[in-house]
């Protein structure tokens, strides 16, 4: 049976609407796949919670535990939990890499931002992503 935006399972109640949104359209896709019920919520879960952070989205409603744990909203989060993009420098100057839009490394190669950016997530056990020239997401590394 598909799920709604009124008829969802009792474990996405705590995630905020945007994101809880995002989950059930996951879950149902992967009903229609064949998964089971259960199965077909968690990965819903874990994929929707990981499209939000990547976009700087609150994931939990604030003030509830739940299955996502504390809210954290995003205004107020480390720099080390935030995740390090390696793109193209708009400037056309070669390639940055910037961590909650501010640049930490720089250069004209795309192999030494991405060995700067790498140094920098694995110390501070953060997701590293980095883009094309398009700006589109070609890799993603996770050192959490």
């Amino acid at each position: 049976m598909p799920w709604t935006d009124d008829n969802y399972p009792t474990s996405l109640k705590n995630l905020t609407a945007e994101v809880r949104r995002k989950a059930i359209d996951i879950a149902n896709a992967l009903l229609e796949d064949g998964y089971e019920d259960g199965r077909a919520i968690a990965i819903a879960t874990a994929q929707a919670e990981k499209w939000a952070q990547h976009r700087h989205k609150q994931i939990a409603k604030k003030n509830t535990g739940g299955t996502t744990g504390q809210a954290i909203d995003s205004e107020h989060q480390q720099d080390h939990s935030d995740p390090i993009h390696v793109c193209a420098d708009p400037d056309g100057a070669g390639w940055m890499a910037t961590q909650r839009q501010k640049r930490i490394a720089q250069s004209s190669k795309q192999a030494d931002v991405i060995d700067q950016a790498r140094a920098k997530a694995k110390a501070q056990n953060t997701a590293l992503y980095i883009h094309n020239r398009a700006g589109h997401i070609r890799e993603t590394r996770d050192y959490s």
